[in-house]
């Protein structure tokens, strides 16, 4: 057996292992070190992986790029994880089925990124949308809670239905479920049946309910909204990551790129998703539906890389093979640029949206615009990093997201997709508004009250908030330095992804 399946033997472990000791006596403090225990011990095993030869069985793929995005979900895990206990702490729910659940979900991503076969794909996806049920739903005492387990177990539901019809129709046309056997085209030049057409449309429309993207969008911001921080945290990182990189791969495998049909309908959806995301989160005075509907946004932007797929090199067009941040480095494959452009996008983005939920799940009790208000003046350096948050969404230079963001645009220009770019300076454009605006309301000054309860009311916030204890400063100057860090610094994450592509 490959050592790749390493990871996810040590979670399976350690998930049952916590399963045994909850039956035996409860333990939050047990619990949560059970649970990051295994996940540091995977991504260690993970990261031990990074150097391994690619290996391929019946059900499972492992190469060097899903090595790296397995390693980026576990270390993102970890992070969340770290944020958890505290959080948890104040919860009059038991605690250690949510740390059981947070483990299952976890497992069920990591297995999507190497799923090479339709059965291991709809398990590991089964496997992650029941768990985040659990976590959505886990407040049973809120009516919110449960309205947003509720609305995402029907959808969910549906989208998986969806999935299975088009599985179904391409095991009609090919008699397997394996990716290499259902996506082998019968002569050199790729032939998309009228089975497999529909096949696409089916699965891509499901995938699309995961990734939110318009018109499959209406769902995120009430989910985000009801459910528990940590499980929107989950819900928002590894039901994303894994899905669009399942996505990104069978637009490769399946030849969906060479259908003008699907590319029209990819190209409309990532345009509607750009500019009504933003919109949408223009609008709002809550965090987590800003979050939500700015998601939505973002995944349009990587929608590009999709239309970016088996373009062929015209005369006079710049070749997609040429990098950036590598000038005249070239990269053997065509696709060489789309895929760093891919990569560097998702990690910024992803690191970004993770560093913001564990700044949120320190403050505690935050869930409005105006509950930030005055930020700045009582907790300077977490202000300082929620603010250098936001201008990385925004894509504003010597940040992570700005990097991502030129990765983007440089592969569209090579790629000429004009009017897609047009869309997509339109709504940063519209994006810096909103961004802005969390940032302002952290700079609102509301005087000085001598006494500290009625400062704290002034500011709508509990007393203990307003002390900034050291896991709050070391998260928040760990925040800053990386996303400044590598905004300011991209070369070295830029030539390792290079590295990575054939």
């Amino acid at each position: 057996m490959t050592p790749h399946y390493l990871p996810g033997i040590i979670i399976t472990a350690a998930s049952l292992l916590l399963l045994l000791t909850i039956s035996v006596k409860r333990s939050h403090a047990l619990a949560a070190a059970i649970t990051g225990a295994g996940l540091v011990l995977a991504a260690l095993a993970q990261l031990a992986l990074l150097q391994a030869p690619a290996a391929s069985g019946s059900l499972f793929h492992f190469d060097a790029i899903n090595t790296l995005l397995s390693l980026l979900l576990l270390l993102l895990l970890i992070f969340l994880w770290a944020q958890m206990p505290g959080w948890l702490a104040g919860q009059e729910e038991p605690k250690e089925e949510y740390y059981l659940l947070f483990q299952l979900a976890g497992l069920g991503g990591w297995a999507m990124l190497a799923s090479n076969h339709f059965a291991s794909f709809f398990l590991a996806l089964e496997l992650m949308s029941l768990s985040l049920v659990g976590l959505i739903s886990y407040r049973a005492s809120l009516s919110d809670s449960l309205e947003a387990g509720i609305k995402y177990l029907v959808l969910s539901s549906l989208a998986s239905a969806l999935i299975l019809m088009g599985m179904a129709l391409l095991y009609l046309q090919s008699g397997s479920l394996a990716f290499d056997a259902v996506f082998t085209p019968v002569s050199q030049e790729p032939q998309v049946s009228a089975y497999g057409i529909t096949a696409a449309v089916f699965i891509i429309t499901g995938l699309m309910f995961k990734l939110s993207l318009v018109p499959c969008h209406l769902w995120a911001a009430d989910i985000f909204e009801g459910a528990p921080l940590p499980s929107t945290a989950l819900l928002a990182v590894l039901s994303k990551l894994a899905s669009f990189i399942l996505l990104w791969r069978l637009f490769g495998m399946a030849f969906w790129y060479d259908n003008p049909l699907l590319m029209q309908l990819i190209a409309l959806v990532a345009a509607a998703s750009m500019l009504l995301g933003n919109i949408l989160a223009l609008q709002q005075r809550q965090l987590l539906r800003l979050l939500a509907f700015s998601s939505i946004a973002h995944f349009g932007y990587l929608l590009l890389t999709l239309l970016l797929l088996g373009r062929p090199e015209s005369a006079g067009q710049a070749p997609i093979a040429t990098s950036p941040l590598h000038a005249g480095s070239g990269i053997n494959a065509g696709m060489g640029l789309v895929t760093e452009a891919l990569l560097f996008y998702l990690i910024a983005y992803l690191l970004t949206l993770t560093a913001t939920f564990s700044l949120l799940l320190r403050l505690r009790h935050i869930s409005r615009l105006e509950q930030l208000s005055g930020l700045f003046w009582y907790k300077p350096l977490t202000a300082a990093a929620l603010a250098i948050l936001m201008l990385s969404f925004a894509g504003v230079p010597l940040t992570l997201g700005f990097v991502g963001k030129f990765y983007l645009l440089s592969a569209a220009v090579a790629g000429q997709l004009w009017w897609l770019l047009y869309v997509l300076v339109i709504a940063s454009v519209i994006s810096l508004f909103y961004y802005l605006r969390v940032i302002m309301v952290m700079l609102e000054r509301r005087g000085e009250p001598r006494d500290l309860g009625k400062a704290a009311a002034a500011y709508g916030v509990s007393l203990p908030m307003r002390q900034t204890g050291l896991a709050e400063t070391l998260l928040s100057s760990l925040v800053i330095l990386l996303i400044v860090g590598l905004g300011t610094f991209p070369g070295q994450l830029a030539t390792y992804l290079n590295s990575l592509i054939p």
